[in-house]
C-alpha cells in the first residue's frame, strides 16, 4: 500500500462494502467505498435518495458538530458521524473516494477507526499520477471557546500535541503528543475506541440520540470506574481517540495539512471552525 507521505493522489483500487450499527439512530447501516477521479475528494452518496444525493466532505458543509460532524449539501442531504471515516482516510492516504451509504450515518462499528482502516486496506490503493494538494501554514491560526483550543502553527515536521482534561476521574487530565505519519503512532490512534460517560448516555438518550451505543462501541466511565469489562487498549486510549477525532474534522480541508497541532479540551465545533480557516488559505 502506498504510504500517507507520498505527493501523489490515490484512490481506492477496488470496490469493498460493509454493515454495521449507526451510532445515534441505531439502525443496521451499509456503507461501500469505490473508486474515485483524481482531484473528486471524499464524497459520500446517499444510495437511498434518488436525486440530490452527493454530499462532499469539505468545510463549508458542515452543517452540526456538536455530537459528531453532520454534513449537508445545497438540497438538504446529510452524511452524519463521518469523523471516523475521514481520519481513518487521512491517516491512511486516501484522497478520493466515492463512499455510498443507505441511510443518513455512518456505521460506528466498534467505536473506533479500525474497521474503516480494514476496509481500505481490503480495497488497496491505486496511485494517480496526480500531485497531492498541500497546505503548509504559513503563520499560527488559532480558535478558542474560553479555556479551550485548538491552533495550527508553521512547522517543518507535523505533529499533534493534544490535551484533555475531563471531571470524570477514569478519564481525568491526559496528553499525547503525536506523529500522525509514523506507522507505529498510527496505529495506536486508529485502535483508540471513542469513549462517554455514563450520564452523557443518559442524557443523549432523552434527546433522542445513541441508540446504537453500547459497550461493543464506546468506553463508558462513571466517575472513577470503566464500566466496559475489556481493558483500555492503550493507556491513552482517551487522548489519542480525541486525536483520532481531530484529524477527521481537519481532513475536511481536503488536502495534506503541514504544521504542527496544539490542541487543549477541543472537540469537533473547534475543529471544524479551524478547518474553515485552514481551507480558506488555498481555496480549491
Amino acid at each position: 500500500m502506498e504510504e500517507p507521505t507520498s505527493m501523489l493522489q490515490s484512490t481506492v483500487l477496488k470496490s469493498v462494502h460493509a454493515e454495521g450499527v449507526a451510532l445515534h439512530s441505531g439502525r443496521r447501516v451499509s456503507i461501500a467505498l469505490h473508486p474515485a477521479d483524481p482531484g473528486s475528494g471524499v464524497r459520500f452518496r446517499r444510495v437511498d435518495l434518488a436525486d440530490s444525493n452527493m454530499i462532499e466532505a469539505r468545510p463549508g458543509n458542515v452543517v452540526d458538530a456538536r455530537l459528531g460532524v453532520r454534513l449537508r449539501n445545497e438540497a438538504g442531504a446529510e452524511a452524519m458521524t463521518v469523523e471516523h471515516f475521514l481520519a481513518a482516510a487521512s491517516l491512511l492516504g486516501l484522497d478520493n473516494v466515492l463512499v455510498d451509504i443507505d441511510a443518513a450515518e455512518l456505521p460506528i462499528f466498534d467505536g473506533s477507526l479500525c474497521q474503516f482502516a480494514q476496509m481500505i486496506d481490503e480495497a488497496g490503493l491505486a496511485v494517480q499520477n496526480v500531485a497531492r494538494r498541500t497546505i503548509a501554514v504559513r503563520e499560527a491560526l488559532r480558535v478558542e471557546d474560553g479555556d479551550r483550543f485548538v491552533e495550527i502553527a508553521p512547522s517543518s515536521q507535523r505533529r499533534i500535541d493534544m490535551t484533555i482534561d475531563y471531571p470524570a476521574a477514569a478519564i481525568g487530565w491526559r496528553r499525547v503528543t503525536l506523529d500522525p505519519d509514523d506507522p507505529t503512532q498510527r496505529k495506536r490512534i486508529i485502535n483508540a475506541r471513542t469513549f462517554c460517560t455514563l450520564s452523557d448516555i443518559e442524557g443523549m438518550r432523552a434527546r433522542g440520540f445513541a441508540l446504537g451505543g453500547s459497550l461493543d462501541n464506546a468506553i463508558v466511565v462513571d466517575g472513577g470506574r470503566i464500566i466496559n469489562e475489556a481493558p483500555l487498549r492503550d493507556a491513552e486510549e482517551f487522548a489519542l481517540h480525541k486525536t483520532a477525532d481531530l484529524i477527521g474534522d481537519l481532513a475536511l480541508v481536503g488536502a495534506r495539512v503541514e504544521g504542527a497541532v496544539t490542541a487543549h479540551k477541543t472537540g469537533h465545533e473547534l475543529n471544524t471552525r479551524l478547518a474553515r480557516r485552514i481551507a480558506a488559505l488555498d481555496p480549491a
